[in-house]
């Protein structure tokens, strides 16, 4: 949850001689259950109190402080800029609603920027609140814009910015520069925990070089490498201030063979110092292979390895790097030193849910993790374009199983509880109450409806499912 974007930002405005205050809203660790809005109640029957361990998230939570907290600080100080983040579509909406808000109490010009407005961008500065939108790197376009509200360059000047003038919209082409340009190492506020460590985010590169077909970072961001004596001053940087694990946030980690060699020699050196490493924005298993022998001497404590389909035909038809083959080999040459976990997309075009559930219950045999993310529509890239762009945004979210008629969702929601409770069995078999848990998953899976356990300890019925899943698995003793 770190705005290490944000912290860019602000770094590059009080490199420019500007005071900035960064607010994050998710810093005080607020959750609180809100009504669930009407377009998300088919999804009731999905999410609903359980407290198996093959349960899903139940309710609708709101994380961070409220709207009326942040509209009130702004409306105690005297701004000159306001800039708001909004980096996933499905959430724009919630930002426009906030920046109606703020718009409430103050004429203060207020920019929204991030990915989700470079998605959409024509569609969203047709309706925004906003004053100003930014559709690039903010650390390049907000020092620039305040110069252009000072009268210093016009706002055509401005990469990114996107303005009305004389009754159009005019945007301005994006500048490419990474988060990093000017070697900013920005401040870091309000650590996060970690497995009770504190941790915070870096970066090492932008870009990706490869193109699958359901993502945008190719389009959105040009291939860059930070110089590798600025990423050792960061990261000691980062331990003098208490930090004990960094989650590396690169969408292409370790692409560059030599580069990445002597990046892990940095790594491995500065976890001599006590630094632990993360790459939980995901990684590409062709990229570790040559060095995934080497990943825990260098500190890696866990391992997020992106496989998004098993399936040859559909890696292939995605434009994917690797396969389940080379899954195997990482297992094989870390021995057990690093926790793995592998992610696939349920629900992507080819896929089958009895497909997905196989290669589930083959990570489980590997003891490794299975992490899913269930298919989510991203704006503004052709294959989800092709498929349908729902005119509320807020259904693309992954949660929302939107993609899917009503059979295909039940079995998507029941992939996402086998993988739970998979998961659960690799850590508690010996658990006191795992037989009684095993026995209602089973039962589950044989008569195609889910079992939920009540507060009051009682097991119940919740939602059916068409697919046959082949899952069977024993207790210890059984086993035994």
């Amino acid at each position: 949850m770190e705005p290490l974007g944000l912290e860019y930002i602000r770094e590059a405005l009080e490199k420019a001689g500007h005071s900035v205050m960064l607010y994050d809203a998710t810093a005080s660790g607020k959750v609180k259950t809100v009504s669930t809005p009407s377009e998300f109640a088919y999804l009731s029957k999905f999410y609903e109190e359980d407290l198996s361990p093959f349960s899903l998230h139940c309710g609708y939570k709101r994380l961070g402080d409220s709207f009326s907290k942040i509209v009130d600080l702004i409306s105690r100080n005297d701004f000159d800029l306001i800039a708001l983040s909004s980096l996933f579509s499905p959430y724009h909406p919630d930002v426009e609603l906030l920046a109606a808000e703020i718009k409430k109490v103050t004429k203060t010009p207020l920019c929204i920027g991030g990915t989700a407005v470079g998605a959409q961008k024509r569609k969203i500065a047709e309706t925004t609140n906003a004053d100003y939108l930014n559709c690039g790197n903010g650390a390049v376009t907000l020092p620039l814009l305040a110069d252009a509200m000072s009268g210093k360059i016009g706002f055509e000047e401005v990469p990114g910015l996107i303005y009305r003038k004389n009754g159009g919209i005019f945007m301005n082409k994006p500048s490419l520069e990474p988060a990093w340009c000017g070697d900013l190492i920005p401040k870091r506020d309000n650590l996060r925990w970690f497995r009770k460590k504190r941790i915070a985010k870096i970066i090492f590169s932008s870009g990706c070089r490869n193109r699958c077909a359901f993502c945008s970072i190719h389009r959105d961001n040009r291939l860059a490498y930070r110089d590798i004596p600025h990423i050792k001053k960061e990261l000691e940087y980062l331990l003098s201030i208490g930090a004990e694990v960094v989650d590396i946030e690169d969408d292409d980690i370790f692409s560059n063979g030599e580069y990445s060699s002597q990046i892990l020699d940095i790594l491995e050196e500065m976890h001599e110092k006590g630094l632990s490493y993360t790459a939980m924005n995901g990684m590409t298993v062709r990229n570790i292979l040559p060095f995934a022998a080497k990943l825990a001497k260098a500190g890696f404590i866990k391992l997020d390895l992106s496989l998004v389909s098993a399936e040859k035909s559909v890696a292939d038809h995605l434009h994917r790097p690797h396969g389940i083959a080379e899954i195997e080999k990482v297992i094989e040459l870390t021995e057990g030193n690093i926790e793995i976990e592998v992610f696939l997309i349920p629900g992507l075009p080819g896929t089958e849910p009895a497909d997905t559930c196989s290669t589930l219950l083959h990570l489980n045999r590997l003891g490794v993790k299975g992490g899913l993310s269930p298919l989510y529509l991203v704006p503004g890239v052709p294959m989800f374009e092709e498929t349908g762009i729902p005119e509320n945004v807020r259904l693309c979210r992954g949660s929302a199983l939107y993609p899917f008629d009503e059979e295909k969702r039940a079995d998507i929601a029941s992939l996402l509880k086998i993988s739970r409770f998979l998961n659960y069995s690799l850590d508690h078999k010996n658990d006191e109450n795992y037989s009684e848990f095993l026995n209602y998953f089973n039962e589950s899976l044989r008569r195609g409806r889910w079992f939920k356990l009540g507060k009051d300890g009682e097991w119940r019925d919740s939602f059916e499912f068409s697919e046959r899943f082949e899952v069977r698995l024993l207790s210890h003793t059984n086993a035994k």
